[in-house]
């Protein structure tokens, strides 16, 4: 049984799956102050049971929202001594599509995370962001994939087909750099 984290975004979403069926799922929409819904959420989940692996979505996406997801599924796995997985909200997008080669993209207030993948939904070069102006740009010579519906059995099969990491290893993906670092 694998328990999935995903706090890129405002909402959070919670997983619980077994041998590639989903058996729970909790979403916690658009609330502020998230963190003090998501320990709650996921020991309502996970009830006395100790899932076997943890899956993080580790960004890009809210910096604060990353933050939190991962270094909660970091102490989650240290303390039950389970192995962690981390996917990428872009790869999330990326396993949920049909395309051969795609490039995917979502945004935020002030522009676009994007990546792109091939077939296998390994990522080609590195993440991008870029402002709403530089997107419409590149928008206007490529053709990037938004709003995609997110298959969360696909993502998390793919996720289990990555590297196991220790809990020391699972890190934030930052894209966007951050007004001190301008």
């Amino acid at each position: 049984m694998n328990l999935f984290i995903d706090t890129h975004l405002n909402d959070v979403i919670i997983i619980l799956e077994q041998d590639g069926k989903i058996i729970k799922k909790q979403f916690i929409t658009d609330k502020k102050q998230n963190s003090t819904f998501i320990m709650p959420t996921i020991k309502k989940i996970l009830g006395k049971q100790k899932p076997s692996s943890i899956i993080v979505v580790n960004g890009p996406g809210s910096f604060t929202g990353v933050r939190l997801g991962v270094t909660i599924a970091k102490t989650l796995a240290y303390t039950m001594k389970v192995p962690i997985r981390t996917i990428s909200s872009l790869e999330m997008m990326a396993v949920s599509c049909v395309e051969e080669e795609k490039i995917v993209a979502f945004s935020d207030n002030n522009g676009y995370y994007i990546g792109i993948f091939d077939k296998n939904n390994e990522l080609i070069g590195t993440y991008e962001y870029l402002t709403n102006s530089e997107f419409k740009i590149y928008e206007s010579k490529y053709e990037v994939l938004q709003n995609i519906e997110i298959n969360y059995e696909n993502v998390i099969k793919f996720a289990l087909s990555k590297k196991e990491l220790n809990a020391h290893e699972a890190n934030p993906v930052y894209v966007k750099k951050i007004d001190v670092e301008k």
